[in-house]
């Protein structure tokens, strides 16, 4: 009698256990992207209060652009050391204790009494919050193969897309009525909520048998087996580099509309919250081709549409960022990256489904180091020049673009890889 098939719709999948809930469905998949969400919640949902901040702790731009960078590095460090060692010591223990030390870090940003002590509980927000980054990555690639990895990373992009949509409306309700503090005491409970989900609904998606042998040296070791595969590292380069074009407006938009243009908060959310309609679209777009359309053929239409919104962005800087040329191009830019983002995360992790955990890692941890060292910088001229930021955006979108061409395409064409 021939063995069953297992996998995706034929039993139990790899890495789940029989008769254990399938964490890439229903109220496990759900806390997995809340989780995933968490950079996109507990920096957009801020974003809007940045001046009130500066003003309140009576510091610059800079220092508070900072509160952004330290939440990047933790999330850059965080991303590395759990995705690391949760392929020796597994996935779900990790995934518990990260949420368990964001809720209590964000309870920490709400009571800072200076922005110094604020810089450091973000920066603490940030380590913990990683674990569920990219742990929500890797759980995935444990428990699905082809085409459905790309369909839920998509559609995981699709639910943290609507985090930013949401996210800065939500923030300025908060902020005119109980203050940008309310703000983190609410982050605080929506991510105790949602540990307690994970608690009773994510399952363990690694057994032992599949773990890195060896412990945590060899799990280390596996970083530089994955940098030795010449297509991952190309599609590496080409997401910080994305990514960073994309942060620079994250990091600017606010002090471009809101100081510059005079927006209100409520102003400013609504503006952010269209670009990031746009991004959501394309990546539900993204989720519904996996499987139809070649990865490399929609990464390309995005790096393409984000290096014209570069190029815009450039121009409207040095210009004077009028409006009517500054937010289209950051429509265009945000929605290149719903393109961009998922796709090459498949692909990606596609290259490295035997290091999966370390995979996730390396992405995030560069995505989120790149990040942290734009934050400041498109704040070098004051709150009154937009000129740093069109400078990052332009290096950044023309360094996706050659990575792209010259470090993605041409191997995988060679390898005839794409889906």
């Amino acid at each position: 009698m021939p063995t069953p098939p297992t996998g995706p719709g034929h039993g139990p999948e790899p890495g789940r256990p029989p008769g254990r809930r399938d964490a890439s469905r229903g109220l496990g998949f759900a806390a997995l992207a809340v989780f995933a969400a968490v950079s996109p919640l507990c920096t957009d949902i801020y974003t809007p209060a940045m001046p009130d901040v500066m003003r309140e702790f009576g510091t610059t731009p800079s220092a508070v652009q900072l509160t952004l960078t330290s939440f990047m590095i933790g999330l850059a460090v965080g991303q590395l050391l759990f995705g690391t060692l949760s392929d020796a010591l597994g996935r779900r223990r990790l995934l518990l204790l990260g949420g368990t030390l964001a809720v209590l870090a964000s309870a920490a940003c709400a009571l800072a009494p200076s922005i110094e002590v604020f810089i450091a509980a973000r920066g603490l927000q940030g380590l913990a919050g990683a674990a569920g980054v990219v742990l929500g990555r890797a759980i995935i690639a444990d428990s699905t193969v082809e085409p459905r990895t790309g369909r839920l990373l998509g559609l995981l992009t699709v639910i943290v897309g609507i985090a930013p949509v949401a996210a800065p409306l939500l923030g300025a309700l908060l902020i005119e009525g109980v203050g940008w503090r309310g703000v983190f005491w609410a982050v605080a409970g929506t991510l105790a909520l949602v540990t307690v989900v994970a608690w009773l609904r994510i399952p363990e998606t690694l057994p032992p048998e599949r773990r890195a042998g060896g412990g945590f040296a060899t799990a280390v070791g596996g970083i530089g087996t994955a940098l030795s595969r010449p297509l991952f590292r190309g599609l590496l380069v080409t997401f910080v580099c994305g990514f960073g074009a994309f942060f620079a407006y994250v990091s600017a938009s606010s002090f471009i509309l809101r100081e510059q243009h005079g927006m209100g908060t409520l102003g400013f959310g609504a503006s952010f919250a269209l670009c990031a309609l746009a991004m959501t679209a394309t990546s539900l777009f993204s989720s519904r081709a996996a499987g139809r359309i070649p990865y490399r053929r929609l990464i390309g239409i995005g790096v393409g549409g984000l290096v014209l919104a570069a190029a815009l962005l450039f121009t409207a800087a040095l210009i004077g960022t009028p409006l009517v040329l500054f937010l289209p191009a950051c429509a265009v830019l945000t929605a290149s990256m719903g393109l961009i983002n998922p796709n090459l995360t498949a692909l990606a992790l596609g290259q490295v489904r035997d290091l999966a955990g370390t995979g996730s890692a390396l992405l995030g941890t560069c995505q989120f180091g790149i990040a942290a060292i734009v934050a400041p910088l498109v704040g070098l001229a004051g709150e009154h020049s937009a000129v740093p930021f069109g400078v990052c955006v332009l290096v950044l979108g023309a360094g996706t673009g050659a990575a792209y061409l010259f470090l993605v395409r041409r191997r995988a064409k060679g390898a005839q890889q794409g889906r």
